[in-house]
């Protein structure tokens, strides 16, 4: 026998009326779910938690067999995950991350959409900066920011710092800089990491970082910076120690360099670009201290001038031709590179145990020039190769203090 309480019973007719407007927004509301609005709104931001580059095998053997245990690892950023702080645009980044620093360090989570600065965010230690992507969350220069996006200066050490999944964009106007750091020699900054993000239209540099130690860019893209003058330029590092730079393009700088790395010790560059029509030169190591310089699959073209230089001036008296080891790289790796179509491809001074190995050299003038350096080749692909033993061989086109 049926419980009355489960039985069964006709259900009565609806009115039609009714069900065709249960109908209508049936109808809508399966139009929405799959619409790209209702995606797009939908979507998970990407993770906060930082994926480490691998570095590639090779490398690390040439790391062991040409330089000894001399080579320092790269050190990576702690973070805390489980306190995050969100912020809509139009809401205080500097508020949300002097608050998560005040907890003990977190994450700070931008919404989609456009941030609009009146200043400079101070970064603070073991802080996460988040986006929900290059694409989606925008850091935008406001016409009263005249410093950039983000800083650290010496006035507070800074470390254990991730920004990720989002885009600076600068109006090339003041002395701004996408991100700016500057530590001190007896306390440095240390432990950054920048990664999936666009820096872009900065009037100084897209990022100069000075005085810290253990950086990461991974997977950055960093262009059209450094309008103000041949002196900035995408990415300027200055007295750093221990860089990892993967997958970054730092592509067509306004005036100046795409990388510049002054006094760096213990770098690993792999697999970056930069391409376009430059001013300038590509790339520039040099000064005291600067050494154990690694680059892997680096592409450079288009540079109006020299793709890779390396000069031995001292950074305090540049104006001054010094022929002095002490201000040029020693132990640098070429390995798998493709420098091509530049004016001159790498013209270097006094550079030390240097080896080119599986390289290819394709420019206008001259592929390698070398002044009392000590390089060693290996199954490259290369045109012209100079070699000068005084000061007064070094051809005239190519100056001495570029």
């Amino acid at each position: 026998m049926n419980n009355p309480a489960t039985t069964l019973r006709p259900q009565r007719a609806q009115h039609p009326q009714r069900a065709a407007h249960l109908l209508l927004l049936l109808c809508a509301a399966l139009a929405w779910a799959s619409s790209p609005t209702a995606e797009a709104e939908t979507a998970p931001s990407p993770s906060a938690k930082l994926t480490k580059a691998q570095v590639e095998g090779e490398v690390l053997h040439l790391i062991t067999n040409r330089w000894s245990g001399g080579f320092e690892p790269i050190h990576y950023p702690q973070q805390r995950l489980d306190h995050v702080v969100d912020v809509a645009p139009g809401e205080s980044i500097q508020d949300a991350v002097d608050s998560a620093h005040q907890a003990g360090g977190g994450v700070v989570r931008l919404a989609a959409g456009t941030h609009v600065l009146d200043a400079p965010i101070t970064l603070k230690s073991g802080i996460t900066v988040t986006g929900h992507g290059q694409d989606q969350t925008i850091i935008q220069q406001g016409k009263h920011d005249q410093g950039g996006a983000f800083q650290a200066t010496p006035d507070a050490t800074v470390r254990d710092v991730v920004i990720s999944h989002l885009t600076l964009d600068g109006t090339r106007s003041g002395r701004a800089n996408g991100i700016y750091m500057a530590g001190r020699n007896e306390d440095r900054h240390a432990r950054v990491t920048l990664q999936d993000i666009t820096i872009t239209n900065w009037n100084h540099h897209g990022v100069h970082i000075k005085r810290v130690d253990d950086i990461v860019m991974n997977r950055c893209t960093i262009q059209h910076n450094g309008a103000e003058g041949g002196y900035h330029h995408n990415v300027y590092f200055l007295y750093n120690k221990r860089i990892l730079q993967s997958d970054c393009d730092m592509s067509h700088p306004v005036l100046g360099k795409g990388c510049k790395y002054t006094s760096v010790q213990h770098l690993i560059a792999q697999r970056c670009t930069i391409k376009g029509k430059l001013l300038g030169n590509g790339i520039q190591a040099d000064n005291n201290e600067a050494g154990h310089l690694f680059f892997h699959k680096y592409h450079i073209s288009g540079c109006a001038r020299v793709a890779m230089w390396f000069p031995c001036e001292n950074y305090y008296d540049k104006f001054t031709y010094t022929e002095d080891p002490t201000y040029a790289p020693q132990n640098v790796i070429i390995n798998r590179c493709e420098i091509v179509d530049n004016q001159w491809g790498a013209m270097w001074r006094r550079v030390g145990n240097a080896h080119i190995i599986n390289s290819t050299f394709d420019n206008h003038r001259i592929d390698v020039g070398a002044l009392k350096s000590q390089i060693r080749f290996v199954n490259n692909t290369l045109g012209t190769i100079e070699s000068y033993h005084d000061v007064s061989q070094w051809p005239k086109d190519v100056e001495l203090l570029w």
